[in-house]
């Protein structure tokens, strides 16, 4: 993670991380906030989006496609993912911005998120599949 130390967060875009092994999951997900006006990042394992994220003045930013920087407002992510799994990724995020909105997606809801409940106090759990309402729910509040 890379410590940034030039411009202000305050005139930043927002931004919701996708983090998906799947690539038709995060590729429909980018899609339907497209339609939103939501820049998303993309990323196919926990590790990627650590390793994108910067730090500025207490704020989570990171690299659109387009080049410019944004703050990351949320995270929609899946329990399972290769190396790092949904849990620890929010186990890490939370110690990193502890106010950072989490959306956990999954196929089904397994023992390990029952064994783990702690850990996902305050993330929002969506069972796969679901729909666009719920998610603008999950992220949005609407």
């Amino acid at each position: 993670m890379v410590q940034m130390e030039t411009s202000e967060t305050q005139a930043l875009p927002q931004c919701v991380a996708l983090v998906d092994d799947e690539v038709q999951i995060t590729q429909a997900l980018q899609m339907l906030l497209s339609f939103q006006g939501v820049p998303t990042s993309v990323h196919h394992s926990a590790e990627s989006l650590l390793q994108a994220l910067q730090t500025h003045k207490g704020q989570l930013l990171l690299q659109l496609p387009d080049g410019t920087q944004a703050q990351l407002q949320a995270v929609v992510l899946d329990l399972n993912l290769p190396g790092m799994n949904g849990i620890d990724l929010v186990v890490a995020l939370r110690r990193l911005q502890p106010q950072l909105r989490l959306v956990m997606i999954t196929a089904a809801l397994e023992e390990t998120l029952h064994t783990r409940s702690t850990d996902l106090q305050g993330v929002t759990l969506l069972a796969k599949p679901f729909g666009l309402e719920s998610l603008e729910a999950a992220l949005f509040g609407h």
